[in-house]
């Protein structure tokens, strides 16, 4: 008999993610969750869904991971922490609308059969991924995948459902590589940590805010595309250059 596990994941599979896995909030506990930066509040499952009993995490292949990690900001929009709370914003991020459009089927499936469930990229997916068995974090931060490298997207579903657990992923890949460290303009990586404010990212995504030094905002406008005056693609060098997964198709 097929599990409501093994079903919500060929679900998600169907839908076209590459990859899921399962954790629960308390095997999740330990995790480093609060403010990143200015930029957003990583909260824990049960904060966000009280009743959670697991965590499904959905992994999408970026195969063109230029056009995935296309964002669209507001008009008045000036940068992290430079707003008061009030004030109301409407952008976009491509990958992140096709990830909740293709979850979409998850929740439903899950709520058929009498869970609750909500979509969320609220928690902190990267080392989630990593208890949900699905990769490792690189010393770009990012989490990287056996079979794509740091070439993916991540969301989760929050449910009800007790599903099974998968173990943790305890391999690594980058062993003596820094290609990522060493690609980075700005400087802005260190094994395993991020210099957020030396991120081109963090740069183009606060354009007014005053934590970002002139050397990384002119570096910004050098390599960040910009294909409107609200619109970007972000920089994505640090994932370009993993070795990991290269040989799958990828633009």
């Amino acid at each position: 008999m097929v599990s409501v596990t093994q079903e919500a994941k060929h679900k998600a599979m169907a839908a076209g993610f590459a990859a899921a896995g399962v954790s629960t909030p308390n095997l999740l506990q330990d995790l480093s969750y609060g403010w990143v930066g200015k930029i957003t509040n990583l909260r824990p499952p049960e904060e966000i869904l009280p009743s959670a009993k697991s965590v499904l995490l959905l992994v999408l292949h970026a195969w063109d991971n230029r056009a995935f990690s296309f964002a669209i900001d507001p008009p008045n929009w000036r940068g992290y922490g430079m707003h008061s709370p009030d004030e109301q914003f409407e952008s976009y991020y491509f990958g992140s609308e096709i990830m909740i459009n293709k979850a979409s089927p998850v929740v439903d499936f899950l709520r058929k059969k009498g869970y609750d469930a909500t979509v969320t990229s609220r928690i902190p997916l990267k080392p989630a991924a990593v208890r949900c068995g699905l990769g490792c974090q690189g010393k770009n931060t990012l989490l990287i995948t056996p079979q794509f490298g740091p070439r993916v997207k991540l969301i989760s579903v929050l449910t009800t459902a007790p599903l099974e657990p998968d173990a943790p992923f305890t391999e690594t890949f980058c062993d003596e590589c820094e290609k990522c460290v060493a690609a980075c303009p700005t400087q802005a990586l260190e094994p395993y940590r991020l210099k957020i404010t030396r991120c081109m990212t963090y740069s183009v995504e606060s354009p007014y805010s005053p934590d970002v030094s002139e050397d990384v905002r002119q570096l910004e406008r050098q390599y960040v595309q910009r294909p409107t005056a609200r619109s970007y693609i972000e920089c994505t060098i640090c994932a370009d250059v993993c070795p990991i997964g290269k040989s799958r198709k990828s633009v």
